[in-house]
């Protein structure tokens, strides 16, 4: 099996930072329910919105660039 490259590297530290803000976010999420439920459904809208950004990180992370080395 051939050394991972530099980008192999990277994209897999990403992966994993990654996960670790989505499983906070949940973890955020579960202790928020427990909150007044107004302040629970205003933690719930901004939760979803840093999820939604955390996705758009590993997108955007893995998306090759628009023209490679050597083309």
């Amino acid at each position: 099996m051939p050394d991972p490259t530099v980008r192999e590297m990277l994209l897999a530290r990403v992966d994993e930072l990654v996960d670790q803000m989505t499983q906070h976010l949940e973890e955020a999420r579960t202790v928020t329910e427990q909150l007044h439920p107004e302040q629970a459904r205003s933690c719930r809208n901004a939760i979803t919105m840093a999820s939604v950004m955390i996705d758009e990180i590993r997108l955007r992370a893995h998306a090759r660039p628009l023209e490679e080395p050597g083309q």
